[in-house]
């Protein structure tokens, strides 16, 4: 089974959500891992806080700079 190369990322950088309820967005990274990253959208929920997901890495895409 080949691994697919995905990009390194870091903490703070950005990506837009490609598939999922979040669709569209953009989002900040926590932290990057193997099979995932964790990110906070920056989107704001009712009460104003910021949601927190993780996405698979065929759900994002990086943003351009």
């Amino acid at each position: 089974m080949a691994e697919q190369e995905e990009p390194l990322l870091n903490s703070g950088d950005t990506v837009e959500v490609v598939a999922g309820e979040y669709k569209g967005k953009k989002a900040k990274v926590i932290s990057a891992y193997t099979n995932s990253i964790s990110v906070e959208l920056e989107m704001k929920d009712e009460d104003g806080s910021k949601p927190r997901t993780v996405l698979k890495h065929s759900e994002y895409k990086t943003a351009g700079n």
